[in-house]
């Protein structure tokens, strides 16, 4: 898998911790790459079911109607490359993870 491909299939939960480091160095140091795997991850949420998006929305407190995905991903994202999403976050869903993408 390509360190960028690695990047933007974070968030669908397939990594190990070192492809996790790797996917954070990308993003954190290349805002290109973080925006192309923001993009994956919202075009993946979006075009998922409605009531996957509804479970999403209410879990980051936006409207079902809004860029649910755009809102998630770029937030989950920020999270990582700033260091605020640890790996351990990341795969249990901790309740940072959750701050994180609620904007807290």
């Amino acid at each position: 898998m390509s360190a960028l491909s690695c990047a933007a299939f974070v968030l669908a939960g397939c990594v190990t911790e070192r492809s996790y480091g790797q996917a954070q160095e990308i993003v954190r140091g290349s805002p290109a790459a973080r925006q192309e795997a923001i993009n994956r991850c919202a075009r993946g949420i979006n075009e998922g079911s409605a009531a996957r998006r509804a479970e999403i929305a209410r879990i980051v407190n936006v409207s079902p109607r809004s860029n649910v995905g755009r809102t998630y991903c770029t937030r989950a994202f920020t999270g990582i490359a700033n260091g605020r999403i640890s790996y351990e976050d990341f795969r249990t869903r901790s309740p940072q993870f959750i701050r994180v993408v609620q904007g807290r």
